[in-house]
């Protein structure tokens, strides 16, 4: 990510309304399904406000660490951290591809991040995922569905997000498998994520709720796995 990607994310942002998304929560559950999160130490990639590792400490974490390249992500991230003693969270302002922290986590996690790279960029922020794990590594990214492909190319969404592309489920795993890591968990879900709301000014918030009741709970048993609008893919190190 380069100095106009940082511009366009400063400036998303800086326009977002402030409040604790409950998607974030959701996230971090489906990771705990295959991770154990209590007295563990965790970094949080691309953290933008920080949400992940806040849930993170609210499930039990010893110690989170929020990289973001972004001053407006990280000011929000300190805001959202005021809760929570300084010695429970640190926060860092680097490039995803291009910082080194010496040191790993036992869980390195991201969401929303990994799919604005693409090639050997691609490649290499998972790499900086793995190196910097001891032990687990979980990505969410937008699964590969016609719904967020069409969302991908949507000039609104590049103005608001930069580049980003859809990464299929086995793609994803093997750039993770190439590190040396087992595959513990490649699962789509949340089939709400990414089907269009309807441009009626002032009920979106209630339109995203019905989405979610709907594709989410009451018809999630029987649409198909193909239809889960995020991609969660785990690997645990083997070497």
């Amino acid at each position: 990510m380069g100095i106009d990607d940082a511009q366009i994310w400063n400036a998303t942002w800086r326009g977002a309304h402030r409040h604790k998304r409950p998607r974030w929560r959701f996230i971090l559950r489906r990771i705990a399904r295959h991770v154990p999160l209590a007295d563990k130490e965790i970094l949080e990639l691309g953290a933008g406000e920080g949400n992940l590792g806040y849930h993170a400490l609210c499930a039990g974490a010893k110690r989170v660490t929020l990289v973001d390249f972004s001053d407006e992500a990280l000011a929000r991230a300190r805001d959202l951290l005021l809760d929570w003693p300084v010695e429970k969270a640190s926060l860092i302002r680097a490039n995803l591809l291009d910082f080194d922290l010496g040191t790993q986590f036992d869980l390195v996690m991201s969401s929303g991040v990994v799919e604005h790279f693409a090639g050997a960029e691609l490649a290499r922020a998972v790499e900086r995922h793995t190196a910097h794990s001891r032990r687990h590594v979980a990505i969410c990214v937008p699964s590969d569905t016609a719904f967020n492909r069409r969302r991908s190319r949507d000039p609104k969404t590049q103005a608001l997000f930069g580049f980003w592309q859809t990464i299929a489920d086995d793609a994803l795993a093997a750039l993770i498998r190439e590190q040396g890591f087992a595959i513990r968990a490649c699962e789509r879900f949340r089939r709400s994520y990414g089907i269009p709301l309807f441009p009626i000014k002032g009920t979106r918030r209630l339109q995203a709720c019905a989405h979610r009741l709907l594709f989410d709970f009451a018809l999630a048993p029987i649409l198909p796995r193909q239809w889960g609008g995020l991609l969660l893919v785990v690997g645990e190190r083997t070497e």
